[in-house]
């Protein structure tokens, strides 16, 4: 499952300014509902909000990603924000966050589980997410994710660039 897939367009807002962690997340969740990612968007934030107080989901290096499983989600799917200025997101190297993915996923399965391992292992690049903080048009940010995605699972591009089978 390709972030790209997961993420689109519309789910990206750049260069946005938020007062605090509480605001990032009303953006985030108000992209899913604005994507149609949510059957109810109040019970999804519940459930944002409950995985937040169980700990920060920021990961470090300027990065946060929230997520939650509910059933108020009705397919697996990411928003994200840029924010220059940054936002305290309460991170452990206490950098404010200046990139914030938002993961909702349904209750069944781990998807969530399987899109947060892939994200960090795209993130632990600090040349693509300095390049994703930058990214001046949302067409750009997924082109920056494709390119990455392609390069770091070549196998999977080749996979899905197969022609099918005529039978």
């Amino acid at each position: 499952m390709r972030i790209t897939d997961l993420l689109k367009k519309n789910g990206i807002a750049l260069n946005v300014n938020v007062s605090d962690k509480s605001a990032a997340i009303n953006k985030l969740v108000s992209l899913h509902e604005k994507c149609g990612n949510l059957k109810n968007t109040a019970a999804f934030k519940e459930g944002i909000l409950k995985r937040e107080e169980m700990g920060t989901t920021a990961v470090g290096m300027e990065v946060a990603i929230p997520h939650a499983k509910s059933d108020a989600v009705k397919a697996p799917a990411l928003t994200a924000i840029t924010v220059p200025n940054g936002v305290d997101y309460g991170a452990a190297d206490k950098k404010p966050c200046k990139l914030i993915f938002m993961i909702a996923a349904t209750t069944d399965g781990d998807v969530h589980l399987e899109v947060l391992a892939r994200l960090m292992q795209l993130l632990m690049d600090e040349e693509f997410t300095a390049k994703l903080k930058t990214a001046k048009t949302a067409d750009e940010f997924l082109a920056i994710i494709d390119k990455k995605e392609t390069e770091k699972f070549p196998d999977e591009a080749k996979a899905s660039a197969k022609p099918a089978k005529k039978g």
